[in-house]
């Protein structure tokens, strides 16, 4: 009687490694301050921050409405996304409206570069890179980045009237691509 009784007494402690104390949350802001910047994050960043003033002078310039625009990775192709959805009557949602905004906008953020199909890589080389060339930094680092960044331009209906009228066209390609080489795709 007294082992069980031992038994009985140890029982409750023999499982306690399986009973889960109460986690404590980690402090988002410790962190944040230990986490490094990659030159792809800071790339992303600058892309971003070259995307929206380009968008918003081309948006004043033209007298449209941007509802969005930003930078994304999409970690499935290894691409990352450049955005811009222009918001306009549905009568301007063409191929040609699309295409027009898509070369502008790539013309601008290219702009200042080379001219020419070298363009596109020394702009994205400059955004995904440190200032001095040291390292073991890809000898065609920025051909490579021209390959993996992608333009998205989207002409639709502001977001509150999408479900009225969902009509919108996207052109999406590099950013030194040809008129005839950006891939459009039509919805609604």
């Amino acid at each position: 009687m007294r082992g069980f009784a031992a038994l009985v007494l140890l029982l409750p402690f023999m499982f306690l490694p399986f009973v889960s104390a109460p986690v404590q949350a980690r402090d988002a802001l410790d962190w944040l301050s230990r986490e490094p910047v990659t030159l792809l994050d800071w790339g992303m960043t600058r892309l971003r921050g070259d995307l929206h003033d380009t968008v918003d002078g081309l948006s004043r310039d033209l007298r449209t409405e941007v509802s969005r625009s930003g930078v994304f990775y999409r970690f499935q192709d290894r691409r990352i996304v450049a955005y811009a959805n222009f918001v306009d009557l549905p009568r301007n949602r063409t191929e040609e409206v699309c295409k027009d905004l898509y070369t502008r906008l790539a013309g601008a953020l290219v702009r200042g570069g080379p001219q020419g199909a070298g363009g596109a890589a020394w702009y994205l080389e400059s955004v995904f890179s440190h200032d001095s060339q040291g390292g073991d930094r890809p000898q065609d680092l920025g051909d490579q980045m021209a390959d993996r960044v992608v333009l998205q331009v989207t002409v639709g209906p502001k977001p509150s009237q999408a479900f009225d009228d969902g009509r919108r066209i996207t052109c999406t390609g590099r950013l030194d691509a040809t008129p005839e080489n950006i891939a459009l795709k039509s919805e609604g």
